[in-house]
């Protein structure tokens, strides 16, 4: 089985869930490929939607609440005829003549865009493959009642009735959870890894990090944060790509002993074993790794629209609290931090639940689809 599967930059989130199932492919030496779903557009209309939206998830988080609303309002705006699906539809032969031309058996979508182009192109071309679409996110995207795909993937059981609701028919979906990369299964004890991040072993270590593009009031909350910083606490902040974010923390923290300033870092799967309480802004991919960290959340409102569904599931699981704003955050992460009690019983939660390798689920799925149950019992090559 040949596998394609079509993200987006616009944001870490998509293109991170991509490479996570194709890890899982590559493990058995199956062939799998991501693609910039944009790009079939043109290269010039790639870097302009994704330069604009990651300005925009940046520093203008207010109209990103707007626009997404309005779209979770208005799913018809992505339908056949539309506007949008016609701009989105605009890369569907040069899709299909690279899905023709490869060979490929399946295409999997992690970004809503990609099922518009996908659909189209095979509508258009007569295109003989089978369709996926996994959910990034604890939620049904605007666009997904406008495509109609052979299975969708969701984060867990909880999320089937939104579906339904945007009519996807319930055979179609398969509640694997978010795929992640495979470092996020594998830990390491807690003293070891405070260890290798120079964390004081009997520290409480608070990690703060608003996605990978370090958005939100990062510069603010750490300031509030750093006040009146007990002894026994001690901060991480991931700047992730935000490189003038990690500046400033730099220049303002850099003889604090107790704040360490990273920037991107390729080793999230121990940071987060260090850590006792994550400061995070709700994105799909990040509180999937936490929940497979069992690490308790508090959520930094920094961006609604989809990230909100991730707020009210995991806040309502118990398993993270909100802030409204710099204060109440500032004021409910040192109660957290200062009762660890509650934070002992957020953790138990994620402990008690039943969690699947979502990679693994969807790879399995797939072959299922593909006729190639066979496979299903193979050895790792």
């Amino acid at each position: 089985m040949k596998v394609l599967i079509l993200s987006s930059s616009t944001g870490a989130g998509h293109d991170s869930c991509a490479y996570a199932v194709k890890e899982v492919f590559d493990n058995y030496s199956e062939h799998c490929e991501v693609v910039e779903t944009l790009n079939y557009m043109s290269k010039f209309v790639a870097k302009v939607v994704t330069n604009g939206h990651t300005v925009m998830y940046r520093h203008f988080a207010t109209v990103f609440k707007i626009g997404y609303a309005f779209l979770d309002n208005h799913s018809s705006s992505y339908k056949k005829g539309s506007l949008t699906n016609r701009l989105l539809s605009v890369g569907s032969k040069k899709l299909a003549e690279y899905i023709n031309k490869n060979g490929y058996d399946m295409v999997v979508c992690t970004h809503p865009f990609s099922t518009v182009m996908l659909s189209s192109a095979i509508e258009k071309y007569n295109l003989m493959v089978k369709t996926a679409f996994v959910a990034t996110d604890y939620t049904c995207a605007p666009t997904v009642d406008a495509e109609n795909l052979d299975v969708y993937f969701v984060p867990d059981n909880a999320i089937i009735n939104t579906f339904i609701k945007y009519g996807i028919n319930e055979k179609k979906i398969v509640p694997s959870g978010i795929p992640v990369k495979q470092m996020f299964y594998n830990s390491v004890s807690k003293s070891k890894a405070k260890e290798q991040m120079g964390i004081g072993a009997n520290s409480i270590h608070l990690l703060v990090m608003c996605g990978s593009m370090g958005c939100g009031p990062i510069k603010k909350i750490v300031a509030s944060i750093s006040k009146d910083l007990p002894k026994n606490i001690e901060v991480t902040v991931v700047c992730g790509t935000n490189k003038k974010l990690r500046k400033n923390l730099d220049r303002k923290y850099s003889l604090n002993k107790k704040i360490h300033i990273k920037g991107f870092v390729n080793n999230m799967s121990e940071v987060m074993d260090s850590a006792d309480l994550y400061l995070t802004k709700p994105g799909g991919l990040s509180v999937s790794e936490a929940r497979l960290k069992n690490l308790p959340m508090l959520f930094i409102n920094a961006v609604a629209g989809c990230e909100e569904y991730n707020r009210r599931h995991f806040v309502g699981m118990k398993t993270a609290v909100c802030g409204d704003n710099v204060k109440d955050l500032s004021e409910k992460c040192m109660t957290l931090l200062n009762n660890t009690n509650q934070i002992d019983e957020m953790r138990k939660i994620f402990e008690n639940e039943n969690k699947m390798n979502a990679a693994e689920q969807i790879r399995k799925e797939l072959l299922k689809l593909n006729g190639e149950k066979a496979k299903l019992n193979g050895e790792k090559a």
